[in-house]
């Protein structure tokens, strides 16, 4: 995914962004910032940090969930989540998880643009990050937005975070995971003061 973004920057002529991700998107950046040190301005990891953690036991959940609303050929965000309801009873987390239905023109019911079947395979991988061990850096500044109830950056990590990132800043903020569907304005914040900050 690091390799697709730094295509993606390459091919579009991008100088220097500053890179945001979330959960698996936050390792993508991390990755990305480490092996090509150059090609981003600031990182922005959203509730990851560069350690291997194995996934919480919703997202297969949230799998099995969308492949049964899949299965059931719905027609309509509304059906969908009535079947979502069954696997997450947060709406904020459940309309995240509907965006992964669209319609084409082809066919009457919602299908979705995520591969099911490559990520049932990958979630064991998905909780390891390949540069660990490595001797990277990324010298510029990078902000970790750390859910307080969730389990992805433990204090363990703080060591490891500052030897790879060592501009880096760990922002807390109180609630799980979800920290942009929880706390959309807490997450604005602490984003936009981060990337106006030109120290």
């Amino acid at each position: 995914m690091a390799l697709d973004v730094e295509s993606f920057i390459q091919n579009h002529g991008l100088e220097r962004p500053a890179v945001i991700g979330h959960s698996m998107g936050a390792k993508t950046a991390m990755t990305l910032a480490l092996r090509y040190p150059n090609l981003v301005s600031k990182v922005v990891a959203i509730d990851n940090g560069p350690i291997h953690l194995p996934l919480k036991s919703y997202f297969p959940k949230y799998l099995q969930g969308m492949a049964k609303a899949e299965g059931a050929k719905v027609k309509s965000h509304l059906e969908a989540d009535a079947i979502l309801r069954e696997y997450e009873t947060s709406p904020s987390v459940r309309l995240w998880l509907l965006s992964n239905f669209v319609k084409s023109k082809d066919q009457p019911h919602l299908h979705l643009r995520i591969p099911l079947d490559i990520l049932e395979k990958a979630m064991g991988p998905l909780g390891d990050f390949p540069d660990k061990d490595a001797f990277l850096k990324f010298n510029s500044p990078t902000l970790f937005l750390r859910g307080l109830q969730s389990h992805y950056i433990p204090d363990t990590a703080f060591p490891l975070i500052s030897s790879l990132f060592p501009q880096s800043k760990i922002v807390d903020i109180d609630c799980g995971h979800w920290i942009v569907q929880d706390r959309p304005e807490e997450f604005r914040k602490a984003v936009v003061d981060f990337l106006r900050d030109e120290e």
